[in-house]
């Protein structure tokens, strides 16, 4: 067996299953911050769809993650806390489109919407 053919033939087996997990796996972020009380507070809100399974949803305040779900849980609101303030993240939508909305405290603090990812 020809060992520069064996190395061309593992590149294209290498290519394949990149293009595959690049297929299976997306993300859409969008980067702001907190107005109001909150304000100059860095928030990142991450949506990752994955082939088969609910989309996955992460939000950062200050540089580390204080809520995560998956889409059912996010339409029925997910709950998470920041230095003893209670958050809340509720997400609804249809098609591709998302609106979050983040309360702080039980206040409106924050939203945003999203392209879910293909």
């Amino acid at each position: 067996m020809n060992l520069r053919r064996l190395s061309g033939l593992a590149a294209v087996v290498a290519a394949a299953g990149l293009a595959v997990a690049s297929v299976q796996a997306a993300e859409a972020c969008v980067d702001d911050t907190l107005p109001g009380r909150l304000a100059d507070a860095p928030v990142r809100l991450c949506i990752e769809a994955k082939t088969g399974q609910p989309a996955r949803y992460r939000l950062w305040l200050a540089g580390e993650v204080r809520i995560s779900g998956d889409e059912p849980a996010a339409r029925q609101g997910l709950g998470g806390d920041w230095y003893g303030h209670p958050l809340w993240l509720r997400c609804t939508g249809a098609g591709n489109l998302r609106r979050c909305d983040l309360t702080v405290d039980g206040e409106a603090a924050w939203n945003a919407e999203l392209v879910l990812p293909r």
